[in-house]
């Protein structure tokens, strides 16, 4: 019996959830608020009020170090 796409489907794997790691908001200090130029409090700009921003990874990821070295070797 031939389904079509199903080679497709069974080969492509898992679906990939990708966690982001938060950390707390350094403008604020956590508190989801600042005060403005008079001295009332507002919502902090950095993390819209959520006390938390998303944690930027400066570093490329092993996975990418180890396909780029494939790729690099598979060239030569």
């Amino acid at each position: 019996m031939n389904i079509p796409g199903y080679d497709a489907w069974v080969l492509r794997g898992p679906e990939e959830h990708i966690s982001v790691i938060m950390e707390t908001c350094e403008a604020c200090k956590g508190m989801c608020q600042v005060e403005d130029a008079d001295g009332f409090p507002q919502d902090c700009d950095e993390c819209d009020g959520t006390g938390e921003v998303e944690v930027t990874l400066d570093e490329p990821d092993g996975d990418y170090l180890y396909e780029r070295e494939r790729d690099r070797r598979m060239e030569e």
